[in-house]
């Protein structure tokens, strides 16, 4: 099932002139995104579980490191986050990755227009945050 905010969402990246894709499950559905900047290409997920505005912007293993750099890598996530609203990134321990998160409000007005914003700050964001979070892998 496609729920509603995944189809005004995946209307509004085909609007602004995005390559995107939709994917439909049973407990879920998404528009994924990939994206280039000037410092990495990522892959961003509108994910609904709800026929109301209910949207999450993921962005999955946005970069790898080595688990004995997992330390300085907190310390880098923190300083981008204390740095930038919007977008939150977050350290997954399991996989060794730096992953970005954002949850929409449930009142966000037109979700499609709200989440191209978004997309388009948060690569900005990444922009500028890719090179702190690169050189803790180098050290």
């Amino acid at each position: 099932m496609v729920y509603q905010a995944t189809q005004v969402i995946y209307d509004a990246m085909k609007e602004h002139n995005l390559e995107c894709g939709m994917e439909a499950r049973d407990e879920f559905s998404a528009v994924h995104i990939g994206i280039n900047t000037e410092s990495t290409s990522f892959e961003a997920r509108f994910i609904s579980r709800s026929d109301e505005n209910d949207v999450a912007l993921r962005i999955f293993n946005l970069l790898k490191f080595p688990p004995e750099r997992t330390e300085s890598m907190l310390l880098a996530v923190n300083e981008c986050n204390f740095k930038y609203r919007f977008l939150r990134f977050v350290v997954d321990t399991k996989n060794n990755a730096v992953d970005a998160c954002y949850d929409f409000t449930g009142h966000s007005g037109n979700i499609g227009e709200t989440a191209y914003e978004l997309l388009m700050r948060s690569a900005s964001i990444i922009d500028n945050c890719y090179p702190v979070l690169m050189h803790e892998i180098s050290g």
